[in-house]
């Protein structure tokens, strides 16, 4: 359910500014630019006086970037407001409202230098009394920000003038700039959040300023002339939510939509070839998952858990419900940290007769029925998956009953864990700790939807963000790798790929691994 950040083997050498380059990021479509079509009211030009439309399934579900867990929110809310620094489509550390960085040798003090003469959309200058606002809101605990368990090791803001930002940490954090990179840690006006009007009208430093929301059917964006990057060639940004990906689909073909955002491998073996648009396929981080409450009824038994993780054939998960187009994982996506799908679980999955004897064992040889959330409208394989999974285990007497509930009342009831099982899209990283820091670690800002309270996992995912060495972070993280499968908290299927259907008038997009369209920014 949370989307924030695919570098190649080795790991992390310098985790101070960059990471390696994933090969799949690599060749992901760079060039999908064409003639402008001529007689659309629609369609975006060089001159950028027009509307440029996106057509997704899903709307946004809040106004605040630090309480965003929805893929579409955090989408739109990162070209709205900018952070300290940012992620390129590599997967690299670059400058976004901060210019530069130093690290001091003992890796307890950060010192950012920020950009000048930029503004807020309200016109109000930017210092670094925004920042310091900004990250002490992320760090209250009432504030309930996602992003709060990643920053824990900050101790101490400090602005000592109105274009520098110390952060005083309680212990190295080799994750931190990527943390800081994340929507979730978007800068606010310290203003805004003095007044309490966070969340109410966003009002940030981004390439595009807010315009306009029509719940459940449009987001309106315009191009913000005071941009420190330059104004954006696009004028009006237009997010419209079309809840049928065919529809998109159709809708390309008849020149109504610039950018089409598809998660239906189905759908984007229809789209073939087209002078109206192209088709950009680029894998993702994110992962598939069932996620289990291990502090509900049989759940609470790990051989439980493992029991319904052994029952599942994540292959078929993919046959069936992706068409193939998906990669069976473990719990862990970075790229630079390539482990076993399946070290830690004690079976192969698919073993239905083991998953019955370890039921059995558990005292559950009648099975029992798990009432499951699946989100409907954010991504369009979640009730193929939530099918396929619900009949794989109801060959071992565990029945599913499938909960439907659209994306507002998925992430309410994913937040307060008021599930016995859910099916989710969750973000993945380019770090590891970011990918279950939040989740697994003592007071982690997500705990409760996590399900489970472990304080191994605490220790394993403390020990990787302490350290920068490469070598002992990968056998950490390795380490966490395992114990969660042997945990089995939640059970792992796949990672898929995400599509693009860019009209063939369209210059400069790239689609990214993190599924953020920050390039929207310079196309056209």
């Amino acid at each position: 359910m949370t989307p924030p950040n695919s570098p190649g083997r080795g790991g992390i050498r310098n985790w101070i500014t960059s990471v390696a380059v994933t090969a799949a990021a690599a060749t992901a479509v760079a060039a999908l630019a064409a003639c402008s079509p001529s007689g659309s009211q629609n369609s975006s030009s060089s001159s950028g006086a027009s509307t440029f439309v996106v057509a997704r399934t899903g709307d946004i579900d809040k106004l605040d970037p630090h309480l965003a867990t929805a893929f579409q929110t955090q989408q739109t809310l990162g070209l709205v407001y900018s952070r300290l620094v940012a992620t390129s489509p590599t997967g690299q550390i670059q400058p976004d409202l901060a210019t530069q960085w130093k690290i001091s040798p003992d890796g307890r003090t950060v010192t950012f230098t920020l950009r000048t003469g930029v503004t807020w959309q309200d016109g109000s200058p930017f210092t670094s009394g925004d920042v310091k606002a900004s990250i002490e809101r992320i760090l209250n605990q009432s504030t309930g920000a996602v992003a709060r368990s990643n920053l824990t090791a900050i101790e101490k803001v400090d602005a000592p003038d109105a274009a520098t930002v110390v952060l005083h940490l309680s212990k190295p954090s080799a994750s931190l700039l990527y943390s800081l990179a994340s929507v979730n840690s978007s800068i606010e006006s310290a203003k805004d959040i003095s007044a309490g009007t966070v969340g109410k009208k966003p009002n940030g430093t981004g390439a595009f300023a807010w315009n306009a929301w029509n719940p459940g059917q449009q987001v309106v964006l315009t191009g913000n002339a005071k941009y420190y990057g330059g104004s954006p060639k696009i004028k009006k940004l237009e997010f419209r939510v079309i809840p049928d990906e065919s529809s998109i689909l159709s809708g390309m073909k008849a020149g109504a939509f610039q950018l089409g955002l598809l998660s239906d491998p189905g759908v984007a073996r229809q789209a073939g070839k087209s002078d109206k648009y192209a088709l950009a396929k680029q894998p993702a981080l994110a992962y598939h998952v069932l996620m289990l409450n291990g502090r509900k009824g049989p759940l609470k038994n790990q051989q439980v858990r493992q029991a319904i993780s052994c029952a599942i054939d994540r292959n078929q998960v993919v046959q069936t419900a992706a068409y193939g187009d998906g990669t069976v994982t473990g719990p862990i996506t970075s790229p630079a940290f390539s482990y076993s799908a399946t070290d830690g679980l004690p079976c192969t999955p698919g073993d239905v007769a083991k998953a019955r004897s370890m039921l059995a064992a558990a005292g559950y040889a009648k099975g029992f029925t798990l009432t499951t959330i699946v989100e409907t409208g954010e991504y369009a394989t979640a009730n193929a998956e939530a099918q396929n999974v619900q009949s794989q285990l109801s060959k071992i007497g565990v029945n599913l009953q499938l909960k439907q509930l659209s994306t507002g009342p998925y992430v309410s009831a994913w937040l307060a864990a008021d599930y016995d099982a859910a099916v989710a899209l969750n973000g993945g990283s380019y770090d590891p700790f970011l990918m279950y820091g939040r989740y697994y670690t003592s007071g982690g800002s997500l705990a409760k939807p996590a399900g489970l309270d472990s304080s191994t996992l605490s220790d394993l995912l403390n020990q990787g963000n302490s350290t920068s060495d490469d070598g002992k972070r990968q056998e950490t993280f390795r380490n966490l790798q395992k114990e969660l499968l042997a945990e089995s908290p939640w059970v792992w299927m796949f990672r898929s790929d995400d599509y693009y259907l860019v009209g063939s008038g369209v210059h400069g997009f790239t689609p990214r691994p993190d599924e953020l369209l920050s390039s929207l920014t310079s196309a056209s």
